[in-house]
């Protein structure tokens, strides 16, 4: 995986709606280790694709300022070489704290979350 923390305490990436948005060392690490999701190390391009180009961002019904980044997947990785079938995993989903610019967490879900449509708007549909 390419998500290095062994020279920094944050990585910049690019979502789209935000441009740039920092993952830090501690979340990541409270993600893949509190979280039990270790799996998402073998996701990276479909985490970063997530950003780039989600299929959908959607504001949190609690909390305007959180954006759902939701991505549809055909493939899940467990292990570098063992796959899920992905009617579990149908959705990968980034969490953004978009004033702060700032992921808050990530992991694979069944179903697109969040409530109000922000992107893409009924007239880019």
């Amino acid at each position: 995986m390419t998500l290095d923390f062994s020279r920094t305490t944050f990585l910049k990436l690019k979502a789209k709606k935000l441009g740039d948005v920092v993952l830090t060392k501690t979340i990541f690490e409270h993600v893949i280790v509190e979280r039990e999701r270790e799996h998402i190390i073998y996701n990276e391009q479909l985490f970063r694709e997530t950003l780039r180009n989600p299929d959908n961002i959607k504001e949190s019904n609690e909390d305007c300022n959180l954006y759902f980044y939701s991505k549809k997947t055909q493939r899940y990785y467990l292990k570098p070489d063992t796959t899920v079938d992905v009617s579990k995993f149908r959705y990968f989903t980034v969490l953004v704290d978009r004033n702060r610019r700032f992921i808050i967490t990530m992991y694979p879900c069944p179903r697109i979350q969040g409530g109000n449509q922000v992107w893409p708007t009924k007239t880019q549909s």
